[in-house]
């Protein structure tokens, strides 16, 4: 500019003076300028004026020479309307260099211009509205109120206009409505009352309360004007506190929805069943809580109930089934509650999960097949049994009567042969009862086993003397594999018990001069194996699918080989007990082989004593023998000799051992020991039976007697000690305590 005067005319002129290149990018920017747009010159300038001003939907205008009036934008995103006009300066080769641009803030003007068309033309009309009636032009000022804004706002007749329409918003929603209002301008399109958002509105005297808007565009020839119908919904809300809380304390999940299908109201029971949150429903189609397989029919079943709505009560019969969020399905009782409202018809939904409930129901269903199932098989047992039971017995009384019919010529021959078949079937009837007594202990869980550390090898050859006759007598060969040294964790007893009856079979069902082979070893899995292979006639699939079966000898019963068709159950059951399994291959003609999977332990070792454990000095001699005597009792070599050790090192008596109970009993009686120590698991009796016999007998209730057993449970300890056991050592042996036990017994006995 040519002078300081030019300057301060052009800085000081009212309305904005603002200068910019040919491509729009400003160079100069008045005080007036600041005042209608909000920007200072710094911020303005380097920048383009549509970027600055611009509003979507009103690209700027160069009609030089002429004035216009447009909508533009303030800083603060606020519409400002403009009354401008613009001159091009141009270069000597007369192409554009500047564009000045005056402008003039005319939004009041504009505004009250608005009002009064709108109020000649609308004014009669808005008044006969019941609803709360706001006009707006463009630039966000209110053009025309009806009456009963006025009174809704708490306004005087006319206060209103020419305001911009954020007056009626709180504070706090004020600064967004702004862009909104702008946005609809831009993409205008009508908006009816209830479509799920929340809207508050502001008194005068600040007292804030909900509203409901419908909002629609009036184009005129003016420019658009939005009108917003505005209902105060604050007595509804009221209600439908009362009702959402109704709908909260009620236990079941609650779903109310449209006629349209449309959910309307869930309470927080129902977020927690379906994994939704409360605004991810509202307005959701009812079916996206369906599985899809029924949600495709169920809009009719829908539209049919609102056709005729009537309530239905849980458990109506129909197999229903809902979807959470995740997918998972899950069954249903629904029951069902027309709501009239004063706008439209709702139904009510409470929803139950009944998993639980279907659950117990097929867990009662399971129990009542397996109940069936298991009288099925007591049927067959008990018919098994008694066909069984009764075989040995006809031996039994049919040679029983050829005896005592003193009519018949019977030689002494025949007398002695018939007396060993009594004994013969008798004993036979006695395996029998015993091992279907062992299988019942098993089934209600009556067997107690003692679990500790057993070798193999050892095991092997007692069972191999065991069969000896019976393989001889059968011209039978048993060959057991090298010595492996290995230990597998297991009840001795037991485990004696399945090698016998795996032995013993592939003894008698091999044929005259047939091979019996054992061997054992260890798998990939770490886990111990042992076989037996025979090469017998072998079994078929049929035969193998029928093999553990109860009573079930596989077509061996009218066969020359006495059996009860119990041993392999028992094997089995037993080998369960100890965390075993028991698996057979076999093929016709090429014999079979049964292997035993077992827990590898450890070989029990005599445990070091710490060097600063004081030891109980040996137990004082009693009575007239030099040393006292302390009876061991216990089937388990390993575990004797453990015992054979520490006495050696630590203490000064004499001790006496037995491998059963009832030679226990024997032994107490004959050699009244200073004390007993007695295993509770034992072959022929167990220790409980033992004690309880040395207990009635005069000569020996007096001895103390210590239990020692695998089965560390406090109900076994209580239980023994209440039976009359001194004290209750548990399997490792601990040896100080050891000592002081059997020291404290020797002393009691003193």
């Amino acid at each position: 500019m040519p002078t300081d005067l030019g300057k301060f005319i052009l800085e000081e002129a009212p309305g904005g003076i603002i200068a910019t290149d040919a491509h729009d990018t400003v160079l100069f920017w008045t005080k007036g300028a600041t005042e209608i747009y909000g920007y200072d010159g710094d911020e303005a300038r380097g920048h383009k004026l549509a970027e600055l001003t611009g509003m979507p939907g009103h690209p700027v205008k160069h009609e030089f020479g002429a004035d216009f009036e447009y909508l533009r934008r303030r800083k603060d995103g606020q519409a400002v309307y403009v009354s401008a006009a613009c001159k091009a300066v141009f270069t000597p080769q007369g192409e554009v260099q500047y564009i000045i641009h005056s402008q003039k803030d005319i939004t009041d003007a504009k505004a009250q211009r608005d009002a009064r068309n709108v109020e000649s033309r609308y004014r009669g009309l808005l008044e006969s509205m019941p609803d709360a009636i706001v006009m707006a032009n463009s630039t966000g000022r209110i053009v025309l109120v009806n009456s009963q804004a006025e009174r809704l706002f708490g306004f005087a007749p006319r206060e209103l206009l020419g305001k911009p329409v954020e007056v009626l918003l709180p504070n706090r929603f004020r600064g967004g409505h702004v862009s909104h209002r702008a946005q609809y301008f831009v993409q205008p399109r009508t908006r009816t009352m209830g479509a799920g958002l929340e809207l508050y509105g502001l008194r005068k005297d600040g007292l804030e309360f909900p509203v409901e808007i419908s909002l629609s565009m009036i184009q005129m020839e003016e420019g658009a004007i939005v009108m917003s119908a505005i209902r105060d919904i604050g007595e509804r809300k009221k209600a439908e506190q009362k009702f959402r809380g109704l709908l909260e304390s009620a236990p079941d999940p609650m779903v109310i929805v449209n006629t349209r299908g449309e959910i309307v109201l869930v309470n927080s029971q129902t977020e927690q069943l379906f994994g939704y949150q409360r605004q991810e429903l509202l307005g959701k189609p009812i079916e996206i809580l369906i599985p899809a397989r029924f949600a495709a029919h169920h809009p009719a079943k829908r539209g049919s109930f609102f056709e005729k709505a009537q309530p239905r009560a849980m458990g109506a019969g129909t197999e229903l089934y809902a979807m959470r969020r995740d997918g998972t399905e899950f069954p249903v009782e629904i029951s069902l509650s027309p709501l009239k409202t004063e706008d439209e018809m709702l139904v009510s939904s409470a929803i139950r999960d009944i998993s639980g409930r279907r659950q117990i129901e097929r867990k009662l269903l399971e129990q009542k097949l397996e109940l069936e199932q298991a009288s099925k098989a007591k049927d067959r047992f008990l018919a098994s049994m008694s066909h069984e039971l009764r075989t040995p017995l006809n031996a039994i009384l049919g040679f029983g009567q050829l005896l005592n019919n003193q009519k018949l010529p019977l030689s002494m021959t025949q007398r002695y042969a018939f007396a060993g078949n009594i004994v013969q079937a008798g004993q036979h009837l006695l395996h029998l009862i015993n091992e279907t007594l062992d299988l019942a202990k098993i089934e209600v869980g009556a067997v107690t086993l003692s679990l500790e550390p057993v070798a193999l090898d050892d095991l092997l050859h007692e069972a191999s003397k065991m069969i000896e006759a019976m393989a001889e007598a059968r011209a039978v060969k048993v060959y057991l594999g090298e010595p492996k040294g290995l230990h597998v964790r297991a009840d001795r007893i037991r485990l004696r018990q399945i090698v016998l009856n795996l032995l013993s079979n592939a003894v008698k069902y091999n044929h005259k001069g047939g091979q019996v082979w054992v061997d054992t070893g260890t798998a990939d899995t770490g886990r111990a194996w042992l076989a037996v292979k025979d090469d017998g006639p072998g079994l078929s699939p049929e035969q193998l699918s029928g093999l553990f079966q109860p009573f079930n000898r596989l077509g061996q019963e009218g066969g020359s080989e006495e059996g009860s068709g119990i041993g392999l159950v028992l094997s089995r059951r037993l080998a369960e007990l100890m965390n075993a399994t028991i698996d057979v291959s076999s093929a016709v003609g090429q014999g079979s082989t049964f292997t035993v999977g077992m827990e590898t332990a450890q070989p029990q070792t005599l445990p070091p004593t710490g060097a600063n454990e004081a030891l109980p000095p040996p137990a004082a001699a009693l009575g007239q023998r030099n040393k006292p005597v302390l009876l061991y009792v216990e089937d388990n070599p390993a575990n004797l000799r453990l015992v054979q050790e520490i006495v050696k090192l630590h203490m000064d008596l004499e001790l006496l051992s037995a491998t059963d109970g009832n030679s226990g009993v024997a032994m107490a009686r004959e050699y009244r020991p200073d004390a007993i120590l007695m295993d509770m698991n034992l072959p022929g009796i167990s220790g409980r039976e033992a004690q309880r016999r040395l207990r009635r007998d005069p000569a020996t209730r007096d001895i103390p007697i210590i239990a020692l057993s695998a089965n560390a449970m406090p109900l076994d300890v209580e239980a023994a000690l209440e039976a009359g056991f001194v004290r209750y050592l548990t399997k490792p042996l601990n040896i100080k305590e050891f000592l002081e036990v059997v020291g404290e017994a020797l002393e009691q006995a003193r």
